[in-house]
């Protein structure tokens, strides 16, 4: 192969990473722009991130219009989350279900009886509750509520005596949900806080508690926060975990593609040197289109079918374009299962790569080491001498010398 074909080669690996960072902008601009426009929609339809404060309680003090916070005796707290994803466009969103239970206990330790004023603010003030229940002492209280007001009510407790008031409500939220302790004390005593999850792959917002107990449980995650007397201004709370979302991923994919058609682009040049084929600039042009063929296909697959389908259909055909083109270019010569092997490895392996978080890095390592060990074997019998000879630029020669016919002399 000469300089100039060289040449030509570097512009056609330049022309096609151009090619896929124009297609990655594009379907990453498909699934922001959707993500934005959709993503309202999706928290109208099935809730915002909730967040749940503590009811306050407070008492007037006799003789005044000022109201100083009571701390409840206990707060036994019990949360069932369960995930339920919801996908708009090229997007998975990670809406749940969510069924609260709250038990507080008031005590009297007051000498005389204390009235006690209750506000409950509701976690979202535009979602949807079912199966809501506020009681005192086990009876159902009949009191004015709103989602955006709250409930205001006034309790009365007896000298030593202890009222329970116990609140629950099943409701739908999206990404976080989230406890707030009474924001004015940031002060609570005797609590149990057991959150029921349905899913292993737990996490926690930044800036929150993590749970002093997590156990697994047959469908999910048992988590236990307790505490006998905490002072803390952290909420607790746990992160919906995400599905993998095929926009994105496809995008990070095809922006990654230059990278697995230039190891591709080194296997064919070592066929090339070692099995002296006239392998012709044109040649590697097609073999990149065929590449693209496959990010093209996925990007647009991935809107229609699983994603776990698309990469594999996509990956098929475009394996059918590159060995099927070489395989009729070259007329048979080329070592199709070589080219099959390294397209399935440089191409389908280097995807699928993204699908588990940090092992993209470490899997274009192992392909750098192990291609360097094929070609290191297969061209180690090269004579590289003789190959430099062919790709030197042969030099001019001088034009010959015009040799003039002479004529016999007259005799």
């Amino acid at each position: 192969m000469s300089v100039k074909r060289i040449l030509a080669v570097v512009i056609i690996f330049l022309v096609a990473g151009a090619g896929w960072w124009i297609l990655g902008i594009a379907t990453a601009f498909r699934s922001d722009t959707l993500s934005s426009r959709l993503g309202p929609q999706v928290a109208a339809l099935w809730g915002a991130r909730l967040v749940q404060a503590a009811p306050a309680f407070k008492v007037q003090i006799p003789g005044s219009h000022r109201l100083i916070p009571v701390l409840p005796a206990s707060s036994d707290v019990h949360v069932v989350l369960e995930a339920d994803h919801r996908r708009k466009g090229l997007i998975w969103y990670p809406t749940y279900n969510c069924a609260f239970e709250a038990i507080y206990r008031l005590q009297g330790d007051q000498p005389v009886e204390q009235r006690v004023r209750l506000h409950f603010d509701f976690p979202a003030p535009q979602a949807t509750y079912d199966a809501f229940s506020f009681q005192v002492d086990g009876q159902a209280v009949d009191t004015a509520m709103g989602t955006e007001a709250g409930i205001d009510h006034i309790i009365a407790i007896p000298p030593g005596q202890t009222r329970t008031v116990r609140i629950y409500y099943r409701t739908r939220g999206i990404e976080t949900w989230r406890y707030r302790f009474d924001p004015e004390r940031g002060h609570v005593r005797n609590l149990k806080m057991v959150v029921e999850t349905g899913f292993d792959n737990v996490d926690y917002p930044a800036g929150c508690l993590s749970p002093m107990l997590a156990e697994p449980t047959a469908s999910g995650m048992r988590l236990v926060w307790q505490a006998s007397d905490l002072i803390s201004r952290a909420d607790i709370g746990v992160v919906i975990p995400e599905k993998l979302n095929p926009g994105p991923l496809s995008a990070r994919i095809t922006f990654f593609a230059p990278v697995g058609l230039l190891f591709f682009f080194v296997l064919i040049a070592a066929i090339n040197v070692v099995y002296r084929l006239p392998i012709h600039p044109m040649h590697y042009l097609f073999v990149a289109a065929g590449f693209f063929a496959f990010h093209l296909l996925l990007a647009y697959l991935v809107g229609l079918i699983h994603i776990h389908l698309a990469l594999p259909l996509a990956a098929l055909i475009s394996i059918a374009l590159v060995t099927g083109y070489l395989r009729a270019a070259l007329k048979g010569r080329f070592p199709w299962k070589m080219a099959i092997v390294g397209q399935i490895f440089f191409l389908v392996m280097f995807s699928y790569s993204f699908f588990i978080k940090g092992f993209t890095g470490l899997t274009v390592a192992i392909g750098s080491v192990a291609t360097l060990a094929i070609l290191m074997k297969v061209t180690a019998a090269v004579d590289w001498e003789d190959v430099f000879k062919m790709i030197r630029r042969p030099r001019r020669q001088g034009k010959p010398p015009v040799t003039v016919p002479q004529e016999d002399p007259v005799s």
